[in-house]
């Protein structure tokens, strides 16, 4: 996928209970989204290897931060959108190089068929107005850019009920993948070279290990 595993898991260990360790360096292209993890409540430790270990402040615990969320590359900014999207806050991400307007539009529509309100200001920002919740919905993902499914897929995490995403665009067993790690509930489905995916919000999401553990132990 574009929505590279590291930036899926920067994201999802910030929402896990537990610390998940992510080959990060500092200085590097995932640097403004560890911050951006940090200004919504995660916990960001540098270890003495050169990787960063994220404490997650639960699924459903993000806090609202205090200055609007900026990220240099269009991918990770619409990824952070979807995260927050489902919160009761009011939220500005920025993308100063401007979003893929595209992208952000097939974004928007499928955070208006889940009732979250999300407008768009210029070609640089997303605006967030927040809810009292979200609604899960039956998404067509016919023409979605891997961003906009990764998106979706973070937004339907902090959703109640099950988001179905049908017709993908292409296979997204790296998407689903990631998620399981941190043990959300995102079930695949292939039918005619037709993919769907449902996504179970407001679950439990736990760092790699004990998500692991909790498998084990079902």
């Amino acid at each position: 996928m574009i929505a590279s595993e590291t930036h899926l898991s920067i994201l999802l260990a910030g929402l896990a209970a537990g610390e998940t360790v992510c080959d990060a360096p500092p200085g590097g292209e995932t640097s403004p989204l560890i911050g951006v993890m940090d200004a919504l409540g995660a916990r960001i430790r540098a270890r003495p290897d050169g990787a960063i270990a994220i404490t997650g402040a639960g699924n459903g615990c993000l806090l609202q931060p205090e200055a609007p969320l900026s990220l240099d590359l269009s991918v990770s900014a619409l990824l952070v959108a979807g995260l927050v999207a489902p919160y009761d806050m009011v939220t500005r991400v920025a993308c100063p190089g401007g979003f893929d307007t595209e992208a952000r539009a097939s974004l928007l529509a499928a955070f208006g068929a889940m009732g979250i309100q999300a407008s768009a200001e210029g070609n640089d920002e997303i605006v967030l107005s927040g809810q009292a919740t979200a609604n899960p919905a039956i998404l067509d993902a016919r023409g979605w850019s891997d961003p906009v499914v990764a998106a979706v897929g973070l937004a339907a995490l902090g959703t109640p009920g099950i988001t179905r995403i049908a017709h993908l665009p292409r296979d997204p067993t790296v998407l689903v993948a990631t998620f399981s790690r941190f043990g959300a509930r995102a079930d695949l489905a292939k039918i005619d070279e037709d993919w769907s995916l449902a996504v179970t919000g407001q679950t439990d999401l736990r760092a790699p290990a004990d998500a692991g553990r909790q498998e084990d132990d079902a």
